[in-house]
């Protein structure tokens, strides 16, 4: 039998050429190793890419973005995880398709690895960058070539992993579907559009 099966592999490594393989360890030994960790750690990520794409330097200090990513981020990841881990195991069995919540829950925890593994690159950012990263006055940016194209790397960058995690996602819930990727990733986008439209409903009545 081939090494890789004998043991629940590292996630870090396995999940970005053979997903569906982890997943299958992971759930055929119910493990949960690395699940909250990964989740916290895109938490953060999507919190300070959120930031950064509202542009909040333009009202709340460097610091304190700093600090709520740290502790809102986290809870940010855990919600996302356990929300959408939900809706997929819901979506799956009013199709029919097989799976648990909590196989589901480690198959988008592992999903996660793509997201966390961009945390560096958000450190790096901070230190290059500064308060510039969360606001369109970027005087120090523009004034250097150099630094303006670190950071659009950085951008393209972030564009292609978040791409592979969308690819990574969808074939880690294609195995708990037991269907292929793209059928996943087709109820992926089912679930997600069906969670907008109600929460657009929802917030109508309260907004």
């Amino acid at each position: 039998m081939n090494s890789f099966y004998q043991e629940i592999p590292n996630p870090w490594f396995t999940m970005w050429r053979h997903p569906r393989e982890t997943v299958r360890m992971y759930l055929q030994a119910g493990s949960g190793k690395w699940l909250w960790i990964l989740a916290i750690l895109a938490g953060i990520k999507l919190f300070l890419d959120n930031a950064d794409a509202q542009n909040v330097g333009d009202q709340i200090a460097f610091g304190n973005i700093i600090l709520l990513s740290l502790v809102f981020g986290p809870l940010v990841g855990i919600f996302y995880w356990y929300l959408f881990s939900g809706l997929f195991t819901l979506t799956g069995q009013i199709l029919g398709l097989p799976g648990r919540w909590s196989d589901m829950r480690r198959a988008v925890g592992l999903s996660f690895v793509p997201l966390a593994s961009l945390m560096p690159f958000w450190v790096i950012k901070l230190v290059l960058f500064g308060s510039e990263v969360f606001t369109p006055w970027t005087p120090v940016l523009d004034s250097s070539l150099w630094l303006l194209l670190l950071i659009v790397l950085f951008y393209l960058v972030d564009l292609v992993i978040g791409g592979w995690y969308l690819v990574t996602l969808s074939r880690s819930v294609a195995e708990v579907y037991e269907c292929s990727a793209w059928l996943a990733f087709a109820l992926i986008l089912l679930s997600s559009v069906v969670f907008s439209v109600v929460l657009s409903f929802v917030l109508l009545f309260f907004v």
